[in-house]
């Protein structure tokens, strides 16, 4: 479901998504000789319930990497957050075998496993909370406390 109960194609959460601040040290990402400049960005599917943390690399044999992350609402401004897999794009000689391969992360079967038989009022894993949302500008904490600042690009 979209915020509030609405339909997900109502949801101002979707579309393409620019980071312009966060506390996260592990969110931000400096030039560097071997790396270039880095580019991130967050692409929201509201339809399907996912936000992809979009990471390129200027130089380098590592091209880029997507983190994919499943989105369940958790009420009527927090997202429950599973880690579903990272797909790593690499410069190869051979790109159809070597240039892209994907890692798929376990995340809900070891919260259902640390949440078993435990009701609570919080996600039990990694959530956010959406502290302020328009057509342009998204701010949101984590469960770690952590702040980010996003505005939309599309």
């Amino acid at each position: 479901k979209g915020q509030y109960g609405a339909p997900q194609s109502e949801s101002k959460l979707g579309g393409y998504w620019k980071l312009r601040f966060t506390t996260a040290a592990d969110a931000s990402f400096s030039a560097s000789k071997e790396r270039g400049i880095i580019s991130t960005s967050q692409v929201i599917d509201a339809r399907k319930g996912t936000l992809t943390n979009v990471i390129d690399f200027e130089k380098g044999n590592l091209k880029g990497f997507r983190v994919v992350v499943q989105g369940e609402p958790f009420g009527p401004d927090i997202l429950d957050l599973s880690f579903t897999k990272i797909h790593i794009f690499r410069k190869s000689r051979f790109p159809r075998l070597f240039g892209h391969f994907t890692i798929w992360l376990p995340s809900r079967l070891i919260r259902f496993l640390a949440s078993w038989g435990k009701q609570g009022a919080k996600p039990s894993g990694p959530y956010l909370k959406i502290r302020y949302l328009d057509n342009n500008l998204r701010m949101h904490t984590t469960d770690k406390g952590n702040w980010f600042i996003q505005s939309r690009l599309d």
